[in-house]
């Protein structure tokens, strides 16, 4: 027997409790019933009843939970071939992206650079999460290629009314956006790999940032950082008044700085990799195509032969078939006047 869906079992621990209410109603019934009816044999009629249906009642509810995991009568194993990938992508959309140190700002060589790569992953899927003070789910978990790259069109730092950066909020809403998904058994698909691509020029307002890359790391979810910026500083265009910088309260020009030494923290923090996007195609190109093979690299994995026979549907005939008895008994014996 192999289970299709084996993490499910952790639904069996809520036996646990239950055989303990079972038991404490079984003992007040039968103390109740006892002193109403009288006599030992009437007790001992009493006990064997309603301990009967309370085995019952515990076997349909246990037959239900153990449902919940795809049981299977497998017949040996085959090998299928795991594929494709499930990537989010992670956009920097802080007012420090609209700097022009590269051209023709941040934001938009980070959005080109996501474009780029997204193209060459077409049998998977792929996610928006933008972030500033904020994360902002931008798009889910999508194979359309092309409503995906509508919606990255539109991302700018108005949508994320509260500003600066925060690494560590944002790499916990990418990992929630890795939803558990389960191929079918037999299908020949098995879970796919997950990637998380951050594009930032690397300021941080919060901390905190490393420790969350490492759950990335733990989750087994492989990142990938670009920085996207120049050495130097370099003033921020202010949205609000085209044609100006963005200034402080005391008039002074707000100047942002690209920050390469954050960046590479975080991935290795997480077991990944940082490049340098820079202003040039190529470093763009080789995350493209590393991410590219990726999705595209196969490796066997073992899988029950022909998907097995479900055994599910049995359980649940069975499951409820003991509490229909049940509650038939139960009906009777208060009929009877137990």
């Amino acid at each position: 027997m192999c289970f299709a869906w084996p993490d499910n079992f952790v639904y069996l621990l809520l036996l646990i409790p239950l055989a303990v209410l079972f038991g404490y109603g079984f003992m007040r019934r039968k103390e109740a019933q006892s002193l109403f009816q009288g006599g030992p044999r009437a007790d001992d009629t009493i006990r064997r009843m309603l301990l009967v249906r309370m085995v019952l009642h515990y076997t349909g509810i246990a037959l239900l939970l153990i449902s919940l995991a795809g049981p299977r009568l497998c017949h040996g194993t085959r090998m299928v071939l795991r594929q494709s990938a499930d990537v989010v992508f992670m956009l920097d959309i802080s007012n420090s992206m609209l700097a022009g140190d590269v051209v023709p700002t941040r934001l938009e060589r980070a959005r080109e650079g996501v474009r780029r790569i997204s193209v060459l992953m077409p049998e998977s899927r792929r996610a928006l999460l933008l972030f500033a003070a904020k994360p902002l789910v931008q798009c889910p978990l999508t194979s359309d290629r092309e409503a995906f790259e509508a919606l990255l069109g539109m991302a700018s730092p108005a949508l994320i009314e509260e500003q600066g950066t925060s690494f560590g909020k944002s790499f916990g809403q990418a990992i929630a956006l890795f939803s558990p998904t389960r191929a079918p058994v037999g299908s020949g698909r098995i879970d796919t790999e997950r990637i998380v691509v951050m594009l930032s020029d690397g300021e941080d307002h919060e901390g905190g940032a490393e420790a969350a890359a490492k759950r990335l790391g733990r989750a087994g979810i492989q990142l990938f950082v670009l920085g996207v910026g120049s050495p130097g500083k370099s003033v921020i265009p202010d949205p609000q008044h085209p044609g100006q910088v963005k200034r402080d309260a005391a008039g002074s020009a707000v100047l942002t700085r690209f920050d390469p030494e954050t960046l590479r923290r975080l991935a290795a923090a997480a077991g990944g990799v940082y490049i340098d996007i820079g202003g040039s195609e190529a470093p763009v190109e080789a995350v493209a195509q590393r991410i590219g093979s990726i999705v595209a690299a196969s490796r066997p994995v073992a899988v029950p032969a022909g998907g097995g026979t479900p055994l599910s549907p049995c359980l649940l005939g069975v499951a409820l078939f003991l509490l229909l008895v049940e509650r038939i008994m139960d009906a009777g014996w208060r009929r009877g006047g137990g």
